[in-house]
């Protein structure tokens, strides 16, 4: 038997004295460890470096993180994600953990991860109520030990999905009698080999352009309906193509 087996045996004899069964101190690798894949709490790039320092400086961690053991034997962290990271980071061979030998639910899990967070850092709100949401017992979340306001507010958040960043755009909205509307399309097909639809878009930049030269036409030709304004514009492009069709001056 190794050191390494040694020094866990004795371990495990402590623990079943001190804890019983469902707990265990064990010495672990930090690598071999399972790194929760969705953690709400947070830290900035400067804490972590300054949490890694201390780590290589100190040879050790100072305080335990807490795992569960997965069904598969592998070890999840339940609380210590970042000190684990650190761990690694500083090139630590070996760190002690408290491992959780016990069936643990889901639900239990993540009341269990929330309420022994780091007290440094931040939570990433999307995640907090995200894990929040999959609590679907009423105790665990009494557990995760959120203040009644915290809580509150979790529970009035609407999680949204979304493929696409949302794009800021600016709309105008025509009328057009039937006959206008198809001199409108007429002229928009001759300046576009694009589909006609009714709905068009454009860059923000390309609208700033559109909407002065509407500005400009209504107040060369004294109108004060857009849609009047449009149809002008219209005829002016139509005399332009005109104009270049035949050679002449645009």
């Amino acid at each position: 038997m190794n050191t390494f087996d040694q020094t866990n045996a004795t371990l495990n004899d402590l623990s079943a004295r001190i804890y019983g069964d469902d707990f265990r101190l064990m010495v672990v690798e930090p690598k071999s460890l399972n790194l929760l894949s969705k953690n709400a709490r947070v830290l900035d790039k400067g804490t972590f470096q300054q949490l890694t320092a201390n780590i290589r400086q100190d040879g050790r961690l100072s305080s335990v993180p807490l795992c569960w053991r997965q069904p598969d034997g592998g070890l999840e962290v339940l609380s210590g994600n970042h000190r684990v990271q650190a761990a690694i980071e500083a090139g630590l061979g070996q760190i002690l953990v408290m491992v959780m030998e016990c069936d643990i639910p889901k639900a239990r899990r993540i009341a269990i991860q929330l309420s022994h967070n780091a007290l440094v850092g931040s939570d990433d709100p999307t995640i907090l109520a995200e894990l929040w949401a999959e609590i679907d017992d009423i105790e665990a979340k009494l557990y995760a030990g959120l203040s009644e306001e915290q809580a509150r507010k979790l529970e009035k958040i609407e999680l949204v999905g979304f493929t696409t960043p949302q794009i800021f755009t600016r709309t105008i909205t025509l009328a057009f009698i039937d006959t206008e509307m198809a001199h409108f399309n007429d002229v928009v097909e001759q300046l576009s080999t694009l589909a006609t639809d009714e709905a068009r878009i454009a860059s923000l930049a390309d609208f700033d352009r559109f909407y002065a030269a509407l500005e400009g036409v209504k107040q060369r030709f004294d109108m004060r309906n857009n849609s009047l304004a449009i149809l002008k514009m219209c005829e002016l492009c139509e005399q332009a193509l005109a104009q270049q069709a035949t050679g002449g001056a645009a």
